[in-house]
């Protein structure tokens, strides 16, 4: 009964069917370009699109969850604290990515021509906002938007990537990529500047007002210490499979790795709803956190027995070698969810109470262990040294915090402030 109705499950609902339907079509996206395109220009071009993601990712400096926590109560400040926010992210883009192509880095998959560098950059800039209006929807309680806007952006990218191909045969998957997210942002910030935005602030209580830019800046500098320590940590273990055990086990790695990363990312946005409705009806804390707690256990607990028991067919579709020598880890890497849960519950009262330094410690401290798991263990497990190490990670925090939770949850009647 907690399923039915409800901002905070609609907007849940409304976030994963926006990562599963992005997540569907990109497999698709490159299913069609690994047939239209040569393996060197799709391996290239992704390389191209990985690295401008990365850039945009970075560029942002935390504020989607900034957006996520506080645009609910920014009041009459909501325009200047969006404004502010792509400006200051803007910039860092610039640089970054400018860096980035002057340093020499790219040049493994950049052309040579000047315009392709340049048109890089310019789509770095429109990435980083790209990824801040989604936050800014759903900080503005508009998230049945977020995936109308990214499948629009997926099923125009399709309909472009054969003809960009015969346009440009090296960049035309970048191109695919690239056009649609243009349009995106200008017709989403259109809505947000131009309606959304005026009627959050007329609904508004004269008394709703940011934090000082002191305690954002902190919060903020803090998000970004824990966002770059779980960005970095996929990439670094599978550096490590690649090295130890080599390219066609990191393969086996890969795809058990993204399922199972697909189903935490569901966790992550009903998460995201949880910390946008609590902020904006603080007064409704408890009722939210039974919803949160109802809503994930549904979602979660039919995906891992599904994901447990089908782990071989789920994987034999990519091939029988992916079946043979990735269902353990699929296994054990769905098993360890329900410890991630309890620690993505947390760190959503954690952003409530704003205590995010704690976060940033706690990864810091679970990543070294997690690293120091997978370096002693690999030698003697392989690759089912990864599913050992997100087991006793994933466990080691469910009881830790488990009743940390808990006791937050009993002391509901603390007003989120």
């Amino acid at each position: 009964m907690h399923l039915v109705g409800g901002q905070l499950v609609r907007n849940a609902l409304a976030l994963m069917i926006s990562s599963g339907g992005t997540a569907v079509l990109g497999v698709v996206f490159w299913g069609i370009a690994a047939h239209l395109a040569t393996t060197t220009v799709v391996g290239r071009t992704s390389a191209e699109i990985a690295a401008m993601m990365l850039l945009a990712n970075i560029a942002q400096l935390s504020f989607g969850t900034l957006f996520e926590r506080f645009l609910p109560i920014a009041g009459r400040e909501t325009r200047r604290f969006v404004t502010r926010a792509y400006v200051l992210c803007e910039s860092v883009a610039l640089v970054v990515s400018a860096a980035y192509v002057v340093s020499g880095l790219s040049n493994g998959f950049l052309p040579a021509g000047v315009h392709w560098r340049v048109l890089f950059v310019v789509v770095v800039l429109f990435w980083t906002i790209f990824v801040l209006q989604d936050s800014a929807l759903v900080g503005l309680r508009a998230s049945r938007w977020v995936p109308v806007e990214n499948i629009i952006f997926a099923v125009v990218k399709l309909v472009l990537l054969s003809a960009l191909i015969g346009v440009s045969a090296s960049q035309g998957i970048f191109l695919a990529w690239s056009a649609p997210v243009v349009l995106m942002v200008i017709v989403v910030n259109v809505y947000l500047f131009r309606w959304r935005i005026p009627a959050h602030e007329l609904r508004s209580a004269p008394s709703e007002r940011l934090p000082s830019l002191r305690e954002i800046s902190q919060l903020a500098v803090a998000q970004y210490a824990t966002f770059l320590l779980a960005m970095f940590t996929p990439t670094i273990v599978a550096l490590i499979v690649l090295e130890r055990l080599g390219a066609v086990a990191n393969a086996h790695y890969y795809l058990p790795a993204l399922i199972a990363s697909g189903l935490s990312m569901f966790l992550w946005n009903i998460a995201t709803s949880f910390i946008v409705e609590a902020s904006s009806e603080p007064a409704s804390l408890h009722r939210h956190a039974i919803t949160t707690m109802w809503t994930g256990i549904t979602v979660l607990t039919p995906c891992i027995l599904i994901g447990v028991i089908f782990a071989p067919q789920l994987l034999s579709v990519f091939g029988a070698t992916y079946a043979l020598h990735g269902t353990t880890l699929l296994r054990m890497l769905l098993l360890s969810l329900p410890g991630s849960a309890v620690t993505i519950f947390y760190t959503s009262f954690a952003w409530l109470d704003k205590r995010v330094w704690w976060l940033a410690i706690r990864q810091l401290i679970i990543t070294l262990v997690y690293f120091a798991l997978v370096l002693s263990l690999i030698g003697h497990f392989a690759l089912a040294a990864v599913g050992i190490a997100s087991l006793i990670t994933s466990g080691i925090q469910g009881l830790i915090f488990l009743p940390v939770l808990l006791r937050r949850i009993q002391r509901i009647d603390v007003v989120v402030p």
